[in-house]
């Protein structure tokens, strides 16, 4: 097996990899400008080499379509299956949910007071995202991808969307459904979220996800999460955005941080990563340096 993968597996797997891998769901096109690589296939793979990454992770959109939004690249499917095939990395992709999608395509107040009137309409809606995402996934567990994230935007910072009872009549059976496949065909299922889910964890967890991808520690307690679902759930998580967008770090800044990457790489089950995106060009010479205090912290050096 080739090394990179064999560390991401053995994390996934919750063994102490030596040394911990890293990676990221989003390289931002920003970064590719100032390394003067092209935001391409060839230029991710030259770009997460040079930072030492062992993740390629693709955000994608539907069979052939290649664009720039948010500052991000997204791959078409020729794509993903050219890198599962030359790629030395972990390979998986970025897939948006069903409830991701409807934001996109109408506002999220609109989609809640919607919710609040005629749930039935929202639930009908939702399902026909549903199928489009599925045929997607389907379509990335052909070409033998190693991990799908699920990319639902559920929360903001004070509380989830939906209470617990009302995503289980959602979501939970399509989240449940394609788990299941994406565990039948050997790949790893992650789900990421921006605000605070943690109302949601434990439906999450009943359907089958593996891990949390790009989780933010300053709206969801990740320590206390690791304490209690350690040995169910692997965190892609770590690097905040205010230690990519500092030039200089405090000591306290980087105490912090040492203690929370010690803390999340406590039996395994974790790989480094920040919970923003790597959206600007200022991140390509910071991210080394948290790696290497990443590597300190971890073999018990003197920060």
């Amino acid at each position: 097996m080739k090394r990179s993968i064999g560390l991401v597996r053995k994390a996934f797997e919750h063994q102490n990899p030596d040394p911990f891998p890293r990676g990221e769901l989003w390289l931002g096109t920003e970064l590719f400008q100032k390394a003067q690589l092209a935001d391409n296939l060839e230029g991710h793979l030259e770009l997460r080499s040079k930072l030492r990454m062992d993740l390629l992770f693709l955000p994608i959109l539907a069979p052939n379509i290649s664009t720039t939004e948010h500052g991000y690249r997204h791959f078409s499917l020729d794509e993903v299956e050219e890198a599962v095939k030359i790629s030395d990395l972990f390979v998986g992709v970025v897939i948006d949910g069903p409830f991701q999608r409807l934001v996109e395509k109408r506002e999220l107040i609109s989609i809640l007071s919607k919710w609040s009137k005629n749930k039935q309409e929202v639930i009908n809606e939702i399902k026909r995202e549903a199928r489009e995402v599925e045929t997607l996934i389907n379509q990335c567990l052909e070409l033998r991808v190693s991990g799908v994230v699920i990319a639902d935007d559920l929360a903001w910072k004070g509380s989830t969307y939906f209470k617990p009872n009302e995503s289980k009549r959602l979501l939970t059976p399509f989240y449940s459904e394609v788990v299941a496949r994406i565990h039948a065909q050997g790949a790893y299922a992650l789900f990421h979220s921006c605000g605070d889910i943690s109302e949601l964890l434990f439906e999450l967890i009943s359907c089958g996800f593996d891990g949390l991808a790009a989780c933010e520690s300053h709206c969801i307690d990740l320590i206390s999460l690791k304490k209690e679902y350690g040995s169910q759930l692997t965190f892609l998580a770590g690097i905040e955005a205010d230690l990519l967008e500092t030039y200089s770090l405090s000591l306290s800044q980087k105490r912090e941080f040492a203690k929370r990457v010690k803390t999340l790489a406590q039996g395994g089950g974790f790989i480094l990563c920040s919970s923003c995106g790597l959206y600007s060009s200022k991140f390509i010479e910071r991210l080394p340096k948290l790696y290497r205090l990443a590597e300190e912290s971890l073999t018990k050096q003197e920060i």
